[in-house]
């Protein structure tokens, strides 16, 4: 996984700046299309993220993508982890 930091926006609100995301890029095998990305955030406990909704990750490196919550989030201590799976690709702005 890699750490990167970046911003999430729900259309064009943001959610929140600044954070920390753990970016898991996902390599098709041979012979396969399954190919995609992760993105996990740790966000403060009374921090809502509705499962299906798609927002937006920009990352402070350039890149960019469609993103949405699939499953329940985790509480660890003051935080809950939300694991966002891309939606479309993740691109670099100088693509």
């Amino acid at each position: 996984m890699e750490e990167v930091e970046g911003t999430i926006s729900d259309g064009d609100r943001v959610v929140v700046s600044g954070t920390t995301v753990l970016l898991d890029i996902i390599d098709a095998s041979a012979g396969s299309n399954d190919a995609g990305w992760h993105a996990h955030v740790a966000l403060p406990l009374g921090m809502v993220i509705e499962p299906g909704v798609v927002m937006r990750l920009e990352t402070t490196d350039g890149r960019s993508g469609l993103m949405s919550v699939l499953a329940s989030p985790t509480v660890e201590g003051d935080r809950v982890l939300h694991v966002f799976t891309g939606t479309g690709p993740l691109t670099s702005s100088s693509a």
